[in-house]
C-alpha cells in the first residue's frame, strides 16, 4: 500500500536514516540540535507573593499584588492589593490593603480598602478602619473598630 504525499514530504524535509541491528533502515525528520537546554515553560503568575514559615522580614512591605504571610513580619506593610496571613504568620506591622484576613496572629493597626476578615484561628490586637469587618465565631480580637469611612470636613477647621 502506498503512502500518497511521502514522497513530497521527504522531498521538502531533510531526513536522516537510522538503523538498529534487529530492524530495517527507517527514515525520519532531521530534528535541529541547539547547544543551549530548552527552558521549562513558564507558570502564569498569579500575582501572589507567599512569606515562608521559616522567613522574618523586619522593615517596610510595599507590593502591588497579593501577599501571603506564613513566616513573621515586623514593621509596616503597605499594598494595593490583598494580605492573608496564615495560622502560622505572626505580624507586628501597622498594615495597609485593599482586603486583610487574619489567620495567624497581628498585633498593629489595620486599615483596609473594602474588607479585614479575622477567622476562628486567628488572632488580632490593634485598631481596625475599614468598610466591612468580620470577626468569625473563635476568633480573638482586641481593639477598636471604625467602620466610618466617609471623609466628613471637622467642626474645629
Amino acid at each position: 500500500m502506498a503512502l500518497f504525499g511521502r514522497q513530497k514530504f521527504e522531498a521538502e524535509t531533510e531526513m536522516e536514516q537510522i538503523t538498529t541491528p534487529t530492524e530495517p533502515a527507517v527514515k525520519v525528520p532531521k530534528q535541529p540540535v541547539s547547544s543551549q537546554p530548552t527552558p521549562p515553560p513558564r507558570k502564569e503568575s498569579r500575582g501572589e507573593t507567599v512569606i515562608g514559615k521559616g522567613i522574618t522580614v523586619k522593615g517596610e512591605l510595599f507590593g502591588d499584588e497579593d501577599v501571603k504571610i506564613e513566616g513573621r513580619v515586623e514593621g509596616k506593610i503597605k499594598l494595593t492589593k490583598n494580605l492573608f496571613v496564615g495560622q502560622t504568620g505572626m505580624v507586628e506591622a501597622d498594615v495597609e490593603a485593599e482586603n486583610i484576613n487574619i489567620g495567624g496572629t497581628v498585633t498593629g493597626n489595620l486599615m483596609a480598602q473594602n474588607r479585614v476578615e479575622i477567622v476562628a484561628s486567628g488572632k488580632m490586637t490593634g485598631d481596625i478602619k475599614a468598610p466591612r469587618v468580620v470577626v468569625t465565631e473563635g476568633a480573638h480580637f482586641k481593639g477598636n473598630v471604625d467602620m466610618d469611612t466617609s471623609k466628613k470636613p471637622s467642626k474645629n477647621g
